[in-house]
């Protein structure tokens, strides 16, 4: 089908171009004529006097315009344009891109070569990887992580210290390379229903400091052990290994009202990270793992 549609999308092109420079060649032709002798008009008068004259195509324009469509089919037989296979010349857009690629990834072989032998911590502290790095960060992540990279509610800030998964150069570069699934499951049925989600949220906000309603809060406290203490850890700092989140640090990945959080833990919620491994290579990737240190540092 796929096939199909691009064959007649082409041939369809092809005729209403041939058919346009027909219609070129007609109409040079119908006005090529030039008046020897008395000066005709068109038979227009306005204002009593004002005469519309017949007057010819100047020559040099005609010259011109013959130039002009003899170009345009000589351009159709050697490129894709009349002829199958690429015409003539057999040029395909394609190969010129392959072309283009070999030629760039041939350049820059022997600089990518260098990032993809040095560990992202060596490349944060390089100016020129770090140039580098900035405009792949541009291309491939700002559109989560934002230009600043200070992300987005469901989006890690990246500048600050708080790391879901560990802060090591290996994490960060592994993260980048293979991503992520975060996924919290809702409690709010195995938790006992609202009011036990609203005793356990105000639990995690007593961990980092918030004021809370105390007597909640110590209901929260049997409930958090019993369900959360597995990802988050018995004092709440979570557990990298396993993507719990730290819920000591006044950071919240999806917002710090009390319904945002309640929320959360009621529905849960779900996150992903594109992994960037085929996309980008080892050596692109550790230059944004650099990238990404850089930022925090």
């Amino acid at each position: 089908m796929m096939d199909f549609t691009s064959q007649f999308w082409s041939y369809f092109i092809l005729v209403v171009t041939v058919l346009s420079l027909i219609f070129v060649i007609v109409l040079a032709f119908v006005n090529r004529h030039r008046v020897s002798g008395a000066t005709e008009t068109t038979g227009h008068i306005w204002d009593e006097d004002l005469t519309e004259y017949d007057n010819p195509l100047p020559g040099w324009w005609l010259y011109l315009l013959y130039l002009t469509v003899i170009f345009s089919i000589v351009y159709l037989i050697l490129y894709p344009g009349m002829l199958p296979n690429g015409g003539i010349l057999n040029w395909s857009q394609i190969e010129r891109y392959e072309k283009e690629i070999a030629s760039a990834n041939e350049s820059y072989a022997a600089v990518m070569g260098r990032y993809a032998q040095s560990s992202p911590s060596e490349l944060a502290t390089d100016a020129q990887a770090m140039k580098t790095a900035a405009r792949l960060f541009s291309q491939n992540c700002a559109l989560c992580h934002g230009s600043d990279a200070r992300g987005a509610p469901g989006i890690p800030n990246l500048r600050d210290d708080d790391w879901i998964y560990g802060d090591s150069p290996e994490v960060i570069l592994a993260t980048i390379l293979d991503g992520r699934n975060g996924i919290m499951p809702g409690w709010e049925a195995v938790l006992g229903g609202p009011e036990a989600v609203e005793d356990v949220t105000n639990y995690v906000l007593q961990l980092s400091g918030d004021v809370v309603f105390v007597e909640s809060a110590k209901r929260g406290e049997e409930k958090y052990k019993t369900v959360c203490i597995a990802c988050h850890g018995p004092n709440g700092e979570g557990v990298p290994q396993l993507g719990g989140v730290n819920l000591t640090d006044r950071i919240w990945l999806h917002g710090d009202s009390f319904e945002e959080i309640a929320d959360v833990i009621a529905n849960g919620v779900l996150n992903q990270m594109p992994a960037h491994r085929d996309i980008l290579g080892d050596a692109k990737s550790r230059l944004l793992a650099g990238y990404v240190i850089s930022l925090s540092n």
